[in-house]
């Protein structure tokens, strides 16, 4: 039996030229999707999509994901009319609460209830962008609005962050797809799936995809792996919600709080070509429907003569910091091994 995989880009500001254009030659490059993250604090990346809309026309474009607490879900739907006007059939709404530690110490608001405030916020969304129109009595959002008649409803999909059960059981219940980020095989499997699932029979629907986000490195040098997986995990150390997910996959992090090799193997996708391509079967066989994939590239040089026995330098680039990373033609850009929208499985 064979089975088709849709595969994407996910590309991190800034700067934002370089993800514009880092989306057109992916779109060139047959690639199915493009997602743009935001960082709490640094460019929208529903903005960034909404400017991707204007300048491409045929790869799907979404934002992965926009952070909810600090815009109102009604302007957040007012941004959305926008993207899935210029990109129609083609957006997808992606969304999420973020940590409480970026919420409330950056942002000085309540985290509160998260998974309240998301079942609302959604509620909001789907009654405008997909209803025209909304009144909602609820804990956090009070709101009673309805699309000009001139407006049709664009429908985009709404599409959850979600790491641990009971997000991912939301994201069953009310979305239309749920995004997981640093997940291997066995989380995939055991946690997220069945989650996922329930949530969808709690509310008598079909379950959404699930899409797992995929770091991937064209190195079969652990030690490149292990520093490039390292400085990676350094921006979401400092929040719990992580290393309670790793600790419920079976690889909890180390006493200094550091990933163990362990959970690098199975999360972060490396190897040679054919290696990669197996591994992200594998997380598709565990129960991912799509994956978005960011692609690192990393660089081995070794310091004085060839005939030195002085360990190599490595320095690793990805899609998080276009500026530095070194120039590649279009096809590396887009990963050697994605070239298609989609690959097989049999």
């Amino acid at each position: 039996m064979t089975a088709t995989v849709p595969v994407g880009v996910v590309l991190f500001p800034p700067p934002v030229h370089s993800v514009l254009d880092a989306i057109t030659r992916a779109e060139r490059a047959g690639i199915g999707t493009a997602w743009v993250p935001s960082w709490p604090i640094g460019p929208d990346g529903l903005s960034i999509v909404t400017a991707a809309a204007a300048r491409t026309s045929s790869i799907g474009l979404a934002s992965g994901i926009a952070i909810t607490y600090p815009s109102h879900p009604l302007a957040r739907a007012n941004e959305a009319l926008v993207a899935a006007e210029l990109a129609p059939g083609r957006f997808r709404l992606g969304i999420g609460a973020s940590h409480k530690v970026r919420i409330e110490g950056q942002y000085g608001l309540p985290f509160g209830k998260p998974l309240t405030h998301l079942r609302e916020y959604i509620a909001v969304l789907r009654g405008i962008l997909w209803d025209g129109h909304v009144d909602l009595e609820g804990e956090y959002y009070r709101v009673h609005a309805a699309l000009p008649p001139m407006i049709t409803p664009p429908r985009p999909p709404i599409v959850l962050a979600a790491l641990r059960k009971n997000m991912l059981r939301l994201a069953g219940e009310v979305s239309d797809g749920a995004m997981l980020i640093f997940a291997g095989p066995s989380y995939i499997r055991s946690i997220a799936r069945p989650a996922l699932e329930e949530g969808a029979r709690l509310a008598q629907r079909p379950r959404p995809p699930l899409i797992t986000a995929a770091s991937v490195m064209l190195t079969s040098d652990f030690a490149v792996v292990r520093e490039a997986a390292q400085a990676g995990f350094a921006h979401y150390s400092g929040l719990p919600t992580y290393g309670e997910m790793f600790r419920e996959a079976g690889f909890p992090l180390t006493a200094q709080g550091r990933l163990s090799d362990e959970l690098i193997h199975e999360v972060f996708v490396y190897g040679d070509e054919e290696t990669i391509h197996r591994r992200l079967l594998a997380l598709h066989e565990a129960g991912a429907d799509e994956l978005a994939v960011t692609i690192r590239y990393c660089v081995i040089a070794r310091m004085g003569r060839s005939t030195s026995r002085r360990s190599p330098a490595r320095r690793c680039w990805s899609s998080r910091s276009p500026r530095t990373r070194p120039s590649m033609p279009t096809s590396a850009s887009s990963g050697n091994c994605m070239r298609e929208k989609a690959f097989r499985s049999t």
